[in-house]
């Protein structure tokens, strides 16, 4: 059974104009700063989206995101949606067909393939982050 709502995550630095769509209003949970690849700091926002809006605000940040280098996702227990530029890719937990698919897409836009370790985001907020992440918040 699916769960009410899904977590978002959203890189800062990858809205352009910088600022989440309205659509996004009182759903931000936190920020906090992380280093990508270990090496390029950036700020995460997550935010909490109910389920029947998911679709809808994952296009929303799909026209939001800058046109090249990356991504946001949203996620339950069963679902990933995968938002890039002016495209979403709907991941069910397990589905390496999916998971493939949304790889090829992100390399449309030059996001390294490194950065998109879906498979794994079920689990693990930051697959690209250090064996002991002594700055997690979690």
């Amino acid at each position: 059974m699916a769960s009410p709502t899904l977590r978002a995550v959203v890189i800062a630095q990858s809205i352009a104009g910088g600022v989440l769509p309205a659509a996004f209003a009182g759903m931000e949970d936190r920020r906090y700063p992380h280093l990508l690849d270990e090496q390029t700091p950036i700020e995460i926002i997550e935010l909490t989206v109910p389920t029947e809006r998911a679709a809808a605000l994952a296009l929303e940040l799909s026209a939001a995101l800058k046109p090249q280098l990356y991504y946001a996702h949203l996620l339950d227990e069963e679902r990933m949606l995968v938002a890039f530029p002016r495209t979403v890719v709907d991941i069910p937990r397990g589905d390496t067909d999916a998971i493939a698919h949304a790889r090829r897409i992100g390399a449309l836009f030059s996001i390294p393939d490194e950065q998109m370790r879906f498979a794994e985001m079920w689990d693990t907020d930051h697959p690209d982050a250090p064996a002991h992440p002594e700055a997690s918040t979690r």
